[in-house]
């Protein structure tokens, strides 16, 4: 019985207090009004039968009064909501208690019942009054306490408690504490990981040693519970192939790896193959552009930082545009300048070779990461100013010097260039050629090994300003720039002072210049860390890092920085935790570094010590008993309510009080379902739908525009939106989408008085339907102009007239003056805005209600799941299918915001009259 008493708990302890009310009602209960008395019918008797005192109620019988009293304790308790804990397994000796943590990442798998069984083994230290040192396990830069403390103030620390992105090192715990601390230890709680990993045995036996006096508990997680985790990727021929180590005893069926991209969504689910004991195997590839988007790979349903590895941009595959004024040598490649470098760039990027000035426009409007111009004295006059805008919002232009350049250049070169070139070793020259030395910290190229063999013969030559050595990244022996780079808004223009082939130099034909190219292939000028004084930062410093739970979080003050020359070396630390770091716009990542050894699994015995679960018996609530309990003693107050009233005469009251109670009787929440989910979820996330024709082929093209439009407004707006739904327009709830996109079906039949009812209703509070008739051209009359008719006959619709200039819809996000889709040549028609905005009777807010138009706009919004389009525009350009997007933004943009851009013409008024 005391044994029970002591694990009864409470969820609302606070409940109790209503016990104190118990008295107030015993007073209440203890009178109880008089049974009624039949008499005889006669007036007079009754009149001489009366008694002129007043009489007192009688006394309720004790019974009842105590019935009525439990009934009343019994809801107090429920409110309370009682449960019975599980017995402890670890019991509380006298003395101190030392439990040891394993915090590391495997430990973060199932964290909250790795804290709770903490604070269960605290719980019992609190109770018995002892002290306690918890010690975690993975090494830390701020020291631990090892003093023992009360148990209340452990149970506080506790939980704050977190895991680390680190593994544990069990052994370097126990030498920080001194003989005396192991002395006054009479327990030892190991709470593990249940991971063994080659030191587990030699753990136990030191705690053994050191602590004979004690008794020494070691519990562990179950199989399922254990951590499955990844191991190194690697790249070839396109294909990232990705290990997973999983622990011996491991359920390992239907993983699946997330491919995630930089903006947290996730771009590809890989199932898991090969799966054997203790390995597995996860394969994919993806086109460039996808590729280049990819910031992690992570174990679906695995909480860990060992189940994430992060690739930087060693990985990513740039787009790079080579261009040369020589032409005369391209029949002999190694005389070409391209050729060295287009070979030193080859492994890390997707090269083009543009022929004019138009393929340059189109790769920069397709998304072009570098330029190189080789001896390009200067830039197109026609596509300069589009390769300047290119260059301020982030690319990169690397450039050699070459005969051309020395005698003239523009102005995309980071330096002051003197006329002319210097030759050195040549017949008329005093100096002999040029070596290279040593890289300054602040250059992309620190760390790299300088061959003694390179020399340069011939150079351009920068003049000397107070800027020019922050803007070197290399030079010769002699002090002279060989490479130079500098900043122009977000991007960078980079220019190498010799030839891109061996004319000037033997650079071109070593290893250090491939090593060099993809170095520059690598940049990324966003991520170009400047001290406050205005140099480069010189050393790798964190960006992101991942905390145990294996989420990418903002480093605090202990995360230290790594020098360029020592980051390939570098492991993860406490001082170094796993993530992605940055310098000069490289981005480099530190991943946990984990093999099969590392997961093997804790033994069942070690060094003779039982190793026990975490797996105990749920708590057991009492609520279903105290109602249970509380329902009969109500039904038998009721019955003992009747029999003291006078009988049976109250039945049906008494009937009523027990329906009654049996409508309230609670009801499990999980068998309760709402009859609007749908409705709810709509409503909570919101998104676009389009309306179901009846047709599977123009439907599935209206779900898959809507679904790239989609994807589309969240890379580009603040927009976002949930997966499209397609709606039956004659029986679904329209009034939660504020846009319907209508693809008009050729054989469309006019609606019924019910539907077109629900749609002038949906139209006049506030709904915007997009009609599509597909066919180009609203002014030839087809089949699809004729089934519109259909569609809103008898339907009030306001006059239309094609978007005039100054309509919201041509500035709700983007400037536009065309609204091209699959076609170019279709008007956009929007309610007439003659008059008054929003005097029109189907408008709110100034919005139009209907929006027509004929280009097949969700053809052009339709993508596949690599993010290729699935339908060709016609004419046909990548230009097209861009403004067909911008189309459906501004669209979306104007049905959510309404005139909200309109409205800003009446902000100055609106500050004069505020006095501003």
């Amino acid at each position: 019985m005391m044994g029970m008493l002591q694990s009864l708990s409470f969820v609302l302890p606070m409940a109790l207090w209503a016990l104190a009310a118990l008295p107030l009602i015993w007073w209440l209960l203890r009178f109880t009004p008089p049974k009624p008395r039949p008499e005889a019918f006669p007036p007079i008797r009754i009149l001489l039968g009366l008694k002129p005192d007043e009489e007192t109620p009688d006394k309720t019988p004790w019974w009842l009064l105590l019935l009525r009293l439990a009934l009343a304790a019994l809801v107090i308790f429920l409110v309370a909501q009682p449960f019975l804990k599980p017995s402890g397994q670890v019991a509380a000796p006298p003395g101190n208690r030392l439990v040891i943590v394993d915090d590391g990442f495997a430990a973060a798998q199932n964290w909250r019942d790795r804290r709770q069984a903490l604070l269960d083994v605290l719980d019992v230290e609190r109770r018995a009054e002892n002290r306690v040192t918890v010690l975690g396990t993975t090494p830390r830069i701020i020291a631990q306490d090892y003093t023992a403390i009360a148990a209340t103030v452990a149970m506080d620390n506790a939980r704050a408690m977190k895991p680390q992105a680190l593994m544990a090192d069990r052994l370097a715990v126990l030498a920080k504490l001194t003989d005396a601390q192991w002395r006054e230890f009479q327990s030892v709680v190991w709470l593990s990981d249940g991971l063994e990993r080659g030191e587990a045995a030699a753990f136990v036996k030191a705690l053994q040693a050191k602590a004979p006096q004690a008794t020494l508990q070691i519990m562990a997680p179950s199989a399922k519970q254990l951590p499955v985790a990844l191991g190194k990727a690697e790249l070839k021929d396109g294909e990232i192939t990705v290990p997973v180590l999983v622990p011996n005893g491991v359920a390992a069926a239907g993983l699946t790896l997330n491919v995630k991209a930089t903006n947290g969504r996730t771009l590809l689910d890989v199932p898991v193959t090969d799966v054997g004991y203790g390995t597995g195997l996860a394969k994919f590839s993806l086109p460039t552009t996808l590729r280049n988007e990819v910031q992690s790979l992570a174990l679906a349903n695995q909480n860990h930082a060992g189940a994430r590895q992060l690739l930087d941009d060693r990985w990513r595959r740039r787009t790079i545009a080579l261009q040369t004024a020589e032409s005369s040598e391209l029949a002999q490649p190694l005389l070409s300048p391209l050729h060295y470098v287009s070979r030193g760039l080859e492994p890390y990027a997707e090269l083009f070779f543009p022929q004019t000035s138009e393929d340059f426009g189109n790769l920069i409007d397709a998304g072009l990461s570098m330029m190189v111009l080789a001896d390009v004295s200067s830039v197109a006059e026609d596509v300069a100013p589009k390769v300047k805008d290119w260059i301020e919002k982030g690319g990169v232009l690397l450039r050699f010097a070459g005969p051309r350049m020395a005698a003239a250049h523009d102005e995309f070169v980071p330096v002051k260039l003197r006329e002319g070139d210097r030759t050195l070793g040549s017949s008329l020259s005093w100096e002999t050629p040029q070596t290279l030395q040593a890289f300054p910290e602040q250059s992309p190229f620190v760390g790299l090994t300088i061959d003694p063999s390179i020399t340069v013969s011939r150079q351009v030559l920068a003049e000397p300003d107070a800027e020019l050595t922050t803007r070197t990244w290399a030079s010769l022996a002699d002090g002279t720039p060989l490479v130079t780079a500098v900043r122009r808004g977000k991007g960078l223009i980079v220019l190498f002072h010799v030839t891109a082939n061996a004319n000037w130099s033997n650079l071109p034909l070593s290893g250090l210049f491939v090593e060099m190219m993809q170095r520059v292939a690598g940049l990324d000028p966003a991520q170009i860390n400047v001290a406050a004084d205005g140099q480069e930062v010189q050393n790798f410093a964190a960006r992101l890092v991942l905390s145990g739970e294996g989420d990418l979080v903002v480093p605090d003050g202990t995360t230290q920085t790594i020098a360029a020359a020592d980051f390939d070396k570098t492991t993860v630390s406490a001082k170094h935790p796993p993530g992605l770091y940055v310098q000069s716009g490289r981005e480099r990542a530190i991943n946990l570094a984990l093999t099969q050894n590392d997961l093997q699994v804790l033994p069942a015995t070690i060094s003779g010590q039982a190793v026990g679960s975490y797996d105990v018996a749920p708590p057991r609530s009492l609520v279903r008993e105290i109602i249970i309990a509380a329902v009969a003693l109500f039904l038998l107050d009721c019955l003992a309510t009747v029999w003291l009233g006078g009988g049976m005469a109250r039945f049906r009251q008494v009937a009523a009080i027990m329906l009654v109670a049996l409508y309230v009787y609670p009801v499990d929440p999980a068998q309760a379902q709402s009859a609007d989910d749908a409705a709810m979820e709509a409503a909570l996330s919101p998104r676009l739908a389009y309306v179901k024709t009846g047709k599977s082929e123009l439907d599935q093209i209206s779900e898959e525009g809507l679904s790239g439009l989609t994807l589309i407004l969240s890379e580009r707006t603040s927009a976002n939106l949930a997966k499209p739904v397609g709606l039956d327009i004659r029986s679904d709830d329209l009034a939660l989408f504020p846009l319907l996109y209508w693809s008009v079906a050729d054989d469309a039949e006019a609606l019924d008085e019910t539907t077109r009812q629900r749609i002038a209703n949906y139209m006049k509070n506030g709904g915007t339907i997009f009609f599509d008739l597909r066919d180009g051209d609203l002014a030839t009359g087809g089949a699809a102009s004729d089934a519109l008719r259909r569609i809103l006959e008898k339907l009030d619709v306001p006059p239309l007239e094609p978007v005039p200039d100054n309509h919201v819809l041509t500035r709700a996000f983007y400037l536009l003056d065309r609204f091209p889709g699959r076609y170019e040549s279709g008007p956009l028609w929007v309610e007439s805005t003659l008059g008054d905005v929003g005097s029109n009777p189907g408008t709110a807010d100034g919005v139009s209600s209907l929006i027509i138009g004929s280009n097949d706009y969700a053809a052009a919004w339709a993508i596949d799941e690599r993010g290729e389009p699935r339908y060709a525009v016609v004419p046909g350009s990548d230009r097209q299918r861009e403004f067909a997007f911008r189309t459906g933004i501004n669209v979306v943009m104007y049905a959510l915001t309404g005139n909200y851009k309109a409205d800003q013409v009446h902000v100055p008024a609106l500050l004069e009259r505020l006095g501003q």
